[in-house]
């Protein structure tokens, strides 16, 4: 990933292309001054690629850092379930545990009170009072409870410390457990909080490089601008390197780097070639077409018959082809573009594509039906 001072000497150049003044504009020679700033525009469209590049590689590590984020999340609430449910089974076993305890201390207290009856003769007393009575049969029940009472006790009491050193062990290994899940969860919460800290900053990244990116498209902008405006002047001036004027007629005409068209439409014309040649599209094709010229189109189009030539409807033909005298291309406002030595004849045309996209830009629309043909109306 390119660092942010790579990214910064980059809109620098941008920012050094449109300040620098050439010897050219001094001098006032527009055609100069328009060819450097072209150049100039050239270069900081490479460094725009160059923002878009920085900007696209950043934006890709900061959706793998989403990723991560969305990972992590999902352990910390996993890690925080089982911080929850460890925290549940070590409640349980101390609850077990207590009412185990609870159950052994009762029967401690009986087994005292048994030991005391027996040390102060309670039960000895009991039985020569039996004894006077005569009443063997209930002496010998008593004795009998009594010695199962204490057996029964004694055995209890000894499966009861055996639940609770159980219990205790238990309790034991469920703190265990809480103490590691929540030490698990607090090692996956340091992690999120890391990959969060990472992820803001690859947001700053990408917002500082986006408002590069604005300042440099704004200079951009405002070189294009001056090279419209230079190439409107050399237009109007008849200067241009690429310009030959002309008249036909009452038509004034003005040849822009091969094409024939109307002098009002010259400089913008030139305009959007030089603008499609940037962007790799060197486009030519025909403009003006005199009368003569028209009417052989007709005839190539519609047929040789004067029915053809003058009155066949422009849509039976194929192409359509309008009247002679009626064409956008007899008054040089209208041109049929070819890219690569061939007519655009179709709307998936790469070039199309930028002449859809730019070409009201500079006044010129399509005819929908002629994917080849622009003109001032769409017509």
């Amino acid at each position: 990933m390119p660092s942010l001072s790579r990214i910064a000497s980059a809109v620098l150049v941008v920012g050094l292309a449109v300040g620098q003044a050439s010897p050219a504009a001094a001098a006032g020679d527009a055609r100069s001054r328009r060819q450097e700033i072209e150049a100039q525009r050239a270069k900081a469209a490479a460094q725009l690629n160059v923002l878009r590049a920085s900007q696209a590689q950043i934006q890709s590590a900061l959706d793998a850092l989403d990723q991560n984020v969305q990972g992590q999340q999902g352990a910390v609430a996993q890690a925080n379930q089982a911080a929850d449910a460890a925290g549940v089974a070590l409640g349980r076993a101390q609850r077990d545990e207590a009412a185990t305890e609870a159950r052994v201390a009762g029967l401690r207290d009986r087994l005292a009170e048994v030991a005391i009856e027996a040390y102060m003769g309670t039960t000895t007393a009991a039985a020569f009072d039996m004894l006077r009575s005569g009443n063997l049969t209930e002496i010998a029940r008593r004795q009998e409870y009594q010695s199962l009472s204490i057996g029964d006790s004694t055995a209890s009491l000894d499966q009861l410390r055996a639940a609770r050193e159980d219990l205790q062990a238990r309790r034991k290994a469920a703190q265990r457990a809480k103490d590691q899940t929540i030490a698990r969860r607090a090692e996956v919460q340091k992690r999120l909080n890391a990959l969060t800290q990472s992820q803001k900053q690859q947001e700053k990244l990408v917002d500082d490089v986006e408002n590069k990116i604005d300042i440099a498209t704004g200079q951009s902008n405002q070189l294009a601008q001056q090279s419209s405006q230079l190439a409107a002047q050399i237009a109007a001036q008849g200067t241009s390197s690429s310009s030959v004027v002309r008249t036909s007629g009452t038509i004034c005409l003005s040849t822009v780097r091969g094409i024939t068209v109307a002098c009002s439409i010259a400089g913008k014309l030139d305009q959007m070639l030089g603008a499609a040649a940037n962007d790799g599209f060197v486009l030519s094709g025909g403009g003006y077409r005199d009368p003569s010229q028209q009417i052989a189109v007709r005839q190539e189009n519609c047929g040789n018959s004067q029915y053809a030539i003058y009155q066949e409807p422009p849509n039976s033909c194929h192409p359509p082809t309008a009247y002679p005298g009626t064409s956008m291309h007899e008054q040089g406002l209208a041109i049929d573009f070819t890219w690569n030595g061939s007519t655009i004849s179709s709307h998936g045309s790469p070039a199309w594509q930028w002449l859809n996209a730019h070409a009201a830009t500079y006044g010129f629309y399509n005819l929908p039906s002629e994917p080849w043909h622009w003109s001032v109306n769409g017509h």
